[in-house]
């Protein structure tokens, strides 16, 4: 159900369970992006990483990510999501994770112009966020602005939806397997394309920018 179907003061964390209930495998799979960009940094040349979330959610990932991330490796953190009040909500929870230099947008990754004034990443990742883009032109897009975005040998984490929902219209499909990411991604440039971890109906997968 989406967010706007929760009331009560509570309603955030309440859709955030309901998540977790629909799709168990949440918790696996949020927990390999975490591992996989914690791994890619320890093996890493950089002493200060820029990073990037799209698609922020309650922050629990967020949340995660900048407290397995040692405070000093960390330079920057920029987090976006469509929704302002999942921004507020978010924009608090981080505020004890130990980390000053965090930022946190509203942004339609729709637009064309969603990532004018961000600098150079050098870590991006998204979870269960590229599948509400409307379809593979606009998955596209999005992978050729990271490409853009990220620095030389930077790294993209996507974990998503690979298996087609019954409700989906099949003339617009939205959720691909991914084998359909490992092509776009290399097509635009993108090397070393891994499936991390596949579990239910998601998988985590990850590139590098050359």
């Amino acid at each position: 159900m989406a967010l706007s179907n929760f009331t009560g003061p509570d309603y955030i964390n309440d859709w955030t369970r309901d998540l977790d209930q629909r799709w168990p495998e949440r918790g696996t799979i949020s927990e390999c992006v975490v591992e996989t960009l914690l791994s890619w940094s320890m093996h890493s040349d950089r002493k200060k990483m820029h990073l990037l979330e799209l698609g922020i959610g309650s922050g629990g990932l967020s949340e995660a990510m900048l407290t397995t991330l040692d405070s000093d490796a960390v330079q920057s953190f920029i987090g976006i999501d469509i929704n302002p009040e999942l921004t507020r909500h978010t924009q608090a929870r981080l505020r004890g994770t130990g980390h000053t230099h965090i930022r946190i947008e509203n942004t339609d990754l729709k637009t064309l112009d969603w990532m004018e004034g961000l600098a150079p990443i050098d870590a991006a990742y998204t979870f269960q966020t590229l599948h509400d883009l409307g379809g593979q032109d606009a998955l596209t897009a999005v992978y050729q602005q990271l490409f853009s975005l990220l620095t030389p040998g930077g790294l993209l984490v996507n974990a998503d939806f690979v298996v087609p929902f019954s409700k989906d219209n099949p003339d617009k499909p939205r959720r691909f397997p991914a084998e359909t990411h490992r092509a776009l991604l290399t097509s635009l440039g993108f090397i070393e394309f891994k499936c991390e971890a596949s579990m239910g109906k998601m998988a985590c997968m990850s590139v590098v920018r050359p």
